[in-house]
């Protein structure tokens, strides 16, 4: 009789030694074999191979030694499966009744187990082996949820439990649950939110570094030793992509708040991860050095919400990109034409229905040089802190509240319109009146509408919600901004974003052909 024995452990012991060909073997494994070996010995079997899987689970599938020997099994290279116990060969309920109760026998195999006396050719045996796979399931199904629990609490307590750290950051080595940052790879995500926060989009990001030759994270990480593999590694080996610069821009824990539990496996059986909603993700604010500071990175944040787009050409955004609103009817003014000379802002509403709104197109090369010289005076005068009048400011930002209501107003509207839209559209495909492509094409359309309505809406109740600041703090503020910015010769898209909050033009005076153009600043 051929015996295939199989043994497998889940974890490395602590007491590892070397065999004498140098691999390093636990001592569960070498007891194992021992055990069986000499089981095998003393019945006169011949032992065909010995599979061996250590570190794995007794619920995982892939295990490899377990496969080859799934696969010799079903060619009937040998007769007996020989392991410790049932346990050894799977903890998986759906395996033992697959194999011992199924396959097994098909295939004219007997499986054995020494310490728990399973022996699928004991009838008698079969329901005590059944007993022991639910025994072995409920075993890891509390296993991981106790696993589970301890993680949480980790992450609850701001301790850093990923296998590898986060890129910029090293393990601090006092204390692995700990991040301290690497200065090298820092001073790269630095560059990264710099660029960003002036307006390069994530392309013209990549390509700066792609040309600088600075390494990927994944090729970074392993120049410095860390044997750590990406599942998208083989595509664009050690190349940057916009997937990774969007990734960092948006992971708040370069801000210094760790963010964790963003994603959880599918069961303890599955390999499947599932993304988890950010509203449940695990935030322990200020457990490390941050990066960036909160407000870069929220400023950022702001730009990516606002779905603010590089220009085709230099790969830079607009200095005014999101910026510019209608003061006629409060919708955002566009940029058509072509080049850099012909290129003109007119309103949306205007533009599908000329009807609606009275307002003309303004030059961009015009807007931009009247907002640099109102931004050149607005911070004159804010270069003497005592001189600084916050009038003008808080009666800004009253006629900002105003036009936020309004703005709320509206969106709640559309956002209502859209739900209509959407329970008319679906019982429209119940009834048969609409074919599968077109109601995909316009449920899709209208699911992406309501979600930008929602998000636009919940940004402008934040902000109404929001307690009235204090003056003096509002006066140290925008004195120790208006030094930081000097007195700038051009306008860009970084110096628009630190002082701007929105631009409103208004339509030509008939007789005068001057337009209000109004700033509301953000100090």
């Amino acid at each position: 009789m051929k015996v295939a024995i199989y043994v497998r452990l889940s974890k490395e012991d602590d007491d590892v030694r070397k065999n004498p060909f140098g691999k390093q073997e636990s001592e569960s494994i070498q007891n194992q074999k021992s055990l069986l070996i000499q089981y095998a010995m003393d019945r006169g079997y011949d032992i065909y191979d010995i599979y061996t899987d250590e570190d794995y689970s007794g619920a995982d599938r892939d295990r490899p030694a377990f496969n080859r020997m799934i696969r010799d099994a079903s060619e009937h290279k040998f007769d007996i499966v020989l392991a410790k116990s049932q346990s050894r060969f799977t903890r998986d309920m759906e395996l033992v009744e697959k194999y011992l109760h199924g396959k097994f026998p098909e295939w004219g195999i007997r499986f054995l187990a020494v310490v728990d006396h399973a022996d699928t050719d004991d009838m008698a045996n079969k329901k005590a082996r059944q007993i022991n796979g639910l025994v072995n399931e409920w075993y890891l199904e509390d296993l991981s949820t106790n696993v589970r629990t301890v993680l949480t609490h980790k992450r609850q307590s701001g301790q850093y439990i990923a296998s590898f750290p986060l890129y910029g950051y090293l393990k601090d080595p006092q204390d692995h649950n700990h991040l301290v940052i690497d200065p090298e790879a820092a001073a790269v995500v630095r560059r990264i939110f710099s660029m960003a926060l002036a307006g390069y989009g994530a392309k013209r990001i990549v390509r700066a570094l792609n040309e600088d030759g600075v390494p990927n994270p994944t090729l970074y990480k392993k120049q410095h030793g860390i044997n750590f593999y990406h599942y998208n590694e083989s595509q664009r080996p050690g190349l940057w992509t916009p997937g990774t610069i969007y990734s960092i821009l948006a992971n708040r824990t370069y801000a210094g708040d760790l963010v964790q539990g963003r994603h959880k496996k599918a069961s303890y059986k599955s390999k499947k991860t599932l993304n988890i909603p950010q509203k449940d993700w695990i935030i322990a604010p200020g457990t490390h050095e941050p990066i960036v500071s909160i407000e870069e990175f929220e400023q950022v944040q702001r730009q990516r919400q606002a779905r603010v787009l590089p220009c085709y050409t230099t790969g830079v955004a607009r200095p005014l990109a999101k910026k510019v609103y209608c003061a006629c009817c409060g919708s955002t003014m566009q940029v058509y034409g072509r080049g850099q000379i012909y290129r003109y802002l007119r309103c949306r509403v205007r533009t599908y229905q000329p009807s609606l709104c009275p307002n003309r197109s303004i030059p961009v090369k015009l807007l931009d040089a009247i907002v640099l010289q109102r931004i050149q005076q607005h911070l004159d005068c804010y270069l003497d802190a005592q001189k600084i009048d916050l009038t003008e400011i808080l009666q800004q930002a009253e006629a900002m509240r105003e036009v936020h209501e309004k703005e709320l107003e509206r969106l709640r509207r559309e956002l209502q319109k859209r739900e209509h839209a959407l329970s008319v559209l679906t019982q429209d495909k119940a009834h048969g009146l609409l074919d599968d492509a077109i109601f995909r094409q316009l449920n899709a359309s209208y699911v992406q509408e309501r979600e930008d309505f929602t998000r636009r809406i919940n940004e402008l109740e934040a902000e109404l919600s929001a307690t009235a600041p204090d003056k003096d703090e509002m006066r140290r503020a925008a004195h120790q901004k208006a030094k930081e910015l000097g007195r700038p010769k051009e306008l860009t898209f970084e110096l628009a974003n630190a002082v701007i909050e929105s631009v409103r033009v208004g339509a030509p005076d008939p007789e005068t052909k001057q337009r209000s153009i109004q700033i509301f600043w953000r100090f």
